[in-house]
C-alpha cells in the first residue's frame, strides 16, 4: 500500500477528545488504502509547561538536560494516540525520534537532521501496523545524547520521513484550515491560499508564518515532497505547496509579521573579497535558529549585516561576533530589542510593489524602514506597537 504521513500539531492532539477524534482520521486513511505513519507534537501547551518548570528548577538549565526534558511531550502524546488507535481495533506501534532512526548533529536545542534510517518504521508497515513517531526529537550517532530540533521541528520530522520514505505525500494538520493571507488573529478577513510554491512558502515561513516550521518547507522543496496544510478539525483542502508558479507578473500572496524579536545589526567595511559571506557562514554554523533578514554590500565593500531572532541568540551572537567574523575589515554589531517587522510574500515583487507598501504604510500613519526588497519577500521594519496596523493596512492595499 501507498505510504502517507500525517503530522498532527500540538492543538490537534490537545486532550482525550482531541485524540480521539485524530485516531479516527487516522483509521480513516488507513481504511482507504494507505500504509501510514503519523508524526505528533507534544499536546497543547505542554511544551511551554515543560519550560517554566525547568525555569522554576534551574537559572540557567542544562541544554542536554533541557532536550531530555522537552522530548517527554511528544512520547506522551504518541503513547495515546496508539492507545487509541488500539480501541479501534487498528494496530499501532509508537517510537521515540531515535526508535525511528532520526539521525542528527549535537546542538542542543536547534539539531539539524543528518539522515533517517526508519528499518524499524519499514518493519511495522510491513506487519499492518500504524507507526506513531515522536516529532521534534533524534540522536546523535556519534554521542547517542538524545537531541530536539527546535520550536516547530515535528514539521522537519515529518517532511524527513516522508522524503525517506519513497517522497511520500506529507499532510501537515493544525488548527487553521491551511496558509492564509494573514494571521487571522489579525486579520479576521484572512483567506486560505489554495496553492502555494515551495519557494513563497519556505519565504512565508521564514518572515513569520506561524503554520510551518521554515526548515521543512526547505526539505520539502529539496526533496520534492508533495506536501499540504490542512486543518485537523475539519475535511476542507486546506493549501497544497506545488512547484513554481509559472504565471507572469508580480503577485503578492500573503503578509506576514514578528513582533517583539531581537536583532543584531553589524555593519563594517569587508576588507576583501567575500568576508561578509565568510561571517554569514560562522554565524549560521554558531547560531542556527538567528535568521539572516537583510544583507547588503556596496561596491565599495561596505556591508550591512542583520539576524533576528531570541534576545538571548542576538546577545550571544554580540559577545562572540569578533571571534566568528575572523580577522580582515572594520566590523561594529549591536542588539536592539523589540523590533517588528511586517512583510509582503509573493511572485516578482519590486520597486512598484515597495513604493504601493510604503504608500499604504505611510497613509496609516505607520513609520517604517525597508530592509529587504527581493522578488519573493519585501519586508520593512515598523515600530513593535504599531505592527497589527501596519499588517491590516498591508492585507487592504493587495489582497482584499
Amino acid at each position: 500500500m501507498p505510504v502517507l504521513v500525517q503530522k498532527y500539531g500540538g492543538t490537534s492532539v490537545d486532550g482525550p477528545e482531541r485524540i480521539r477524534a485524530v485516531a479516527g482520521r487516522v483509521a480513516a486513511a488507513r481504511h482507504a488504502g494507505h500504509d501510514v505513519v503519523v508524526v505528533v507534537s507534544a499536546m497543547g501547551q505542554a511544551t511551554d509547561e515543560l519550560l517554566a518548570l525547568a525555569a522554576r528548577v534551574s537559572q540557567n538549565p542544562n541544554r542536554r538536560e533541557l532536550d531530555m526534558l522537552l522530548t517527554a511531550g511528544e512520547r506522551v502524546s504518541m503513547s495515546l494516540l496508539a492507545m487509541a488507535l488500539h480501541d479501534l481495533g487498528v494496530p499501532s506501534i509508537s517510537f521515540t525520534g531515535s526508535q525511528s532512526g532520526i539521525l542528527t548533529d549535537g546542538h542542543h536545542g536547534a539539531a539539524r537532521i543528518t539522515a533517517v534510517r526508519p528499518e524499524r518504521i519499514r518493519e511495522a508497515l510491513a506487519k499492518g501496523q500504524v507507526v506513531i513517531v515522536a516529532g521534534f526529537q533524534g540522536v546523535n550517532p556519534e554521542t547517542k545524547e538524545i537531541t530536539t530540533l527546535g520550536r516547530g521541528g515535528s514539521d522537519t520530522t515529518a517532511v524527513a520521513l516522508a522524503a525517506t520514505l519513497d517522497r511520500a505525500p506529507c499532510e501537515i494538520y493544525t488548527d487553521v484550515p491551511g496558509v492564509l493571507t494573514a494571521d487571522p488573529r489579525v486579520v479576521p478577513e484572512a483567506r486560505v491560499i489554495p496553492e502555494l510554491s515551495y519557494r513563497a512558502c519556505s519565504t512565508l515561513a521564514h518572515l513569520g508564518g506561524r503554520v510551518l516550521h521554515a526548515r521543512c518547507v526547505d526539505l520539502a522543496a529539496r526533496e520534492r515532497v508533495p506536501l499540504s496544510v490542512r486543518s485537523s478539525l475539519d475535511d476542507q483542502p486546506g493549501t497544497r505547496i506545488v512547484e513554481e508558479d509559472g504565471m507572469e507578473g508580480a503577485r503578492v500572496q500573503a503578509v506576514t509579521h514578528m513582533s517583539d524579536r531581537s536583532i543584531a545589526i553589524a555593519e563594517g567595511s569587508s576588507g576583501g573579497r567575500g568576508e561578509a559571506r565568510g561571517i554569514i557562514e560562522s554565524v549560521s554554523a554558531a547560531f542556527p535558529e538567528l535568521e539572516l533578514l537583510a544583507h547588503e554590500q556596496t561596491i565599495d565593500a561596505h556591508g550591512a549585516l542583520v539576524w533576528v531572532g531570541s534576545r538571548a541568540d542576538v546577545e550571544a551572537l554580540c559577545a562572540d561576533f569578533r571571534r566568528l567574523r575572523g580577522p580582515g575589515g572594520e566590523w561594529k554589531i549591536a542588539p536592539v530589542h523589540g523590533a517588528a517587522f511586517v512583510s509582503l510574500v509573493g511572485l516578482g515583487l519590486g520597486a512598484a510593489e515597495a513604493t504601493r507598501a510604503e504608500r499604504a504604510l505611510e497613509k496609516a500613519g505607520v513609520g517604517m524602514e525597508a530592509l529587504r526588497v527581493t522578488p519573493s519577500a519585501l519586508v520593512f521594519r515598523v515600530a513593535n506597537a504599531r505592527v497589527d496596523e501596519a499588517v491590516r493596512a498591508l492585507h487592504a492595499a493587495f489582497l482584499e
